[in-house]
């Protein structure tokens, strides 16, 4: 009989690595358990005959599909196929032609951490001799254990299949290939599974971290009756952008515990241990808390709230709250700059204020919350000003000043009281509250003395005095008769008492001619003989600790 010609589309395949190895006769490894496989493949799917496939359903596979199919069934990868076992290029090849049942998808997770697919690799994960269902389970080579239960799945290329109905899976057993596993707790010899594992636990020290803090994750692996299983390989797997990837690898104690420590957390994360493909924990979620920090500078109108976020993003939204009446009231909203940190400017208050900046949470980190206590800036300096140092006895003038900060910056809103100097202390003679510039105003009560002026906050700082003198209105008159001149001054904000001197001009110099003190109605008299010629006549009235001095004159006319 002829050999089968090779269909024309598979003309451009024939010298193909994969085509070549597919069509390979089996290593005598491969071949080894060759009576066993088939022996438990068949247990698990009787089949009453073997016919050919028609040529019309060959003919709907296609051509490569045929080829990969017939292959497979013509070497020893079919039980390879079925467990799933074969290369995952082959293995899915075959997948989309015989369907899930026929040959499951190649694990994703195998691929992901690095466990070696092909059984005949020197580093597979273990190799385990299938054994056939039923009640009682059928001999088996030294240094494997049948699989437990009557109604344990058939077993392959080192891996057992998942039970349908309970959720576990057995995990795969060390064959006489198998080479020792790698990880904390692994020894210098290959370790030996007594048992298949049912299930693995995990659990940690808490579901929230800091950033850069390290997590310590725990874990127990059980066989099928609950107790620890040991020796068995465990991986730590964090969840990436698009799968699962491995984090470190360790192998479980005597008790079937295994510890790992986390990677220094940079965002929120979902860790799992994984002991085969098809055996994995459940997620163990760590939230990381950023670390949130804020600070105010105080100025005289305007005060800036900075916040700055270590384990955040540009962009991260943040709000500022201000506490009213024991209760938090929203006050402005941003985003953190590229840098991860944020400026929000408010009105300096009046009081002392506690405002809190509020990160809100994302994907990469919870939220968190920072307050701040912001007093409001000292008055360091008050100035004070007026239009003249002196004033008229019953008038008033405008005294005026500034309330600065240390720095300079104007403070609105400040008390300040005018105080006037008084015989032992100073006194409060009004109050008001500085504007927007910071400046204030007073109009001084009406000038009965001198005396002094300043302003002082409720701080306790205060201007310098401002001496504001009162000037007398001084006025003198003059009657004549045959013989003598009559002459009367009077001061008024003169005191009874206070010194008066009568000077006489003579030329360019002036003659004492007679002094004499204020009556109690405030008016001195001065009698002097009627010159023949015109006279002028100067009246100065001497400065004492309630008034200046004052002078004026008088001419009268002389009888020549």
């Amino acid at each position: 009989m002829s050999e089968p010609r090779e269909p024309d589309d598979l003309a451009a395949w024939a010298d193909d690595d994969l085509v070549r190895a597919l069509r390979a006769p089996g290593t005598t490894t491969e071949l080894a358990d060759e009576a066993q496989v088939l022996a438990a493949f068949r247990a698990a799917r009787p089949v009453t005959g073997i016919r050919s496939l028609p040529r019309r359903a060959a003919g709907r596979l296609g051509a490569g599909g045929t080829a990969v199919v017939v292959t497979v069934a013509l070497t020893s990868g079919v039980a390879a196929a079925y467990t799933g076992n074969l290369p995952d290029p082959v293995q899915r090849v075959v997948h989309s032609v015989l369907g899930p049942i026929g040959a499951p998808a190649p694990d994703a997770d195998r691929a992901a951490t690095g466990a070696p697919t092909d059984p005949r690799h020197p580093n597979a994960t273990g190799t385990t001799s299938p054994t056939a269902p039923g009640p009682t389970s059928s001999p088996t080579p030294s240094g494997t254990t049948p699989s437990a239960g009557p109604t344990a799945s058939p077993t392959g290329a080192g891996h057992t299949r998942r039970r349908p109905g309970d959720g576990s899976s057995t995990g795969p057993t060390a064959g006489p290939g198998s080479e020792p596993t790698s990880g904390p707790s692994a020894s210098s010899t290959p370790p030996t599974t007594t048992a298949a594992a049912s299930g693995v636990t995990i659990s940690g020290t808490g579901h929230r971290a800091d950033v850069g803090e390290i997590v310590s994750l725990s874990g127990v692996v059980t066989g099928i009756d609950g107790t620890g299983l040991p020796a068995q390989r465990v991986v730590l797997q964090v969840r990436g952008p698009r799968r699962w990837r491995p984090v470190a690898e360790a192998t479980s104690d005597d008790s079937g515990a295994v510890a790992f420590t986390t990677p220094a957390l940079t965002r929120s994360a979902r860790f799992r241990l994984r002991t085969d493909p098809h055996l994995r924990s459940a997620a163990w979620v760590v939230r990381m808390v950023p670390l949130l920090s804020t600070s105010a500078l105080v100025g005289g109108t305007t005060t800036t709230i900075n916040a700055t976020c270590q384990g955040c993003r540009g962009g991260d939204r943040v709000e500022l709250y201000r506490w009213v009446d024991h209760q938090p009231r929203l006050v402005r909203r941003g985003r953190l700059d590229p840098a991860g940190s944020a400026q929000v400017q408010v009105v300096s208050p009046q009081r002392n204020t506690r405002y809190a900046v509020r990160l809100l949470a994302t994907r990469r980190h919870t939220a968190a919350r920072a307050a701040v206590a912001v007093t409001p800036p000292a008055a360091a300096s008050v100035s004070v000003e007026a239009a003249s140092h002196r004033v008229l006895v019953g008038q008033s003038v405008t005294v005026s000043g500034v309330v600065r900060a240390a720095d300079g910056s104007a403070l609105p809103g400040r008390r300040v009281a005018l105080q006037v100097r008084g015989p032992q202390r100073w006194r409060v003679v009004a109050r008001a509250a500085t504007d927007d510039a910071g400046s204030v105003s007073f109009a001084t009560p009406l000038a009965r003395r001198t005396t002094a002026y300043r302003l002082r906050t409720v701080t306790g700082t205060h201007s310098p005095a401002w001496r504001l003198a009162m000037m007398p209105l001084f006025d003198a008159t003059a009657s004549t008769g045959a013989t003598t001149v009559t002459l009367t001054a009077t001061a008024q904000g003169g005191r009874a008492g206070d010194q008066v001197v009568l000077l006489r001009r003579s030329g360019a110099r002036l003659v004492r001619l007679r002094h004499g003190p204020l009556g109690a109605d405030g008016a001195v008299t001065f009698v002097v003989s009627h010159r023949r010629l015109d006279t002028t006549y100067v009246v100065r009235l001497r400065g004492t600790r309630v008034h200046t001095p004052a002078v004026t004159q008088v001419t009268v006319t002389g009888t020549g």
